[in-house]
């Protein structure tokens, strides 16, 4: 959706499911990474950052603080950051999913 000439990426990216390149499931797309360059230019998208930590603070107040520490109890490996998945590893996205350009397997997090 575009409001005069501004992109609203929670309609477009948020709850996206993301897709490696044999089309198996990776995760869902429950927040979005944003860098500003050195030059100060706008904040360009260079990650897509998916798991129950990152929905947390998404949610918000106390029901963010909740899910994001019951998420944590519940959760095996010790690493207990957020799955980031490089922009540079994006093919395509369209208004549903999120196709990127190599398996899963070779994506640091979900080895």
């Amino acid at each position: 959706m575009r409001t005069d000439g501004r992109l609203w990426v929670n309609e477009l990216l948020l709850d996206r499911q993301i897709f490696d390149v044999d089309g198996e499931p990776v995760g869902k797309v429950d927040d979005l990474e944003f860098t500003v360059p050195d030059d100060g230019g706008p904040p360009v998208l260079t990650a897509f950052i998916s798991d129950t930590a990152a929905l947390g603070p998404r949610i918000g107040g106390r029901l963010g603080a909740w899910w994001l520490a019951i998420g944590r109890r519940f959760q095996a490996r010790a690493d207990r950051d957020p799955y980031r998945v490089p922009t540079a590893l994006v093919e395509d996205v369209d208004r549903t999913e999120v196709r990127l350009t190599v398996p899963r397997y070779r994506l640091s997090r979900w080895r």
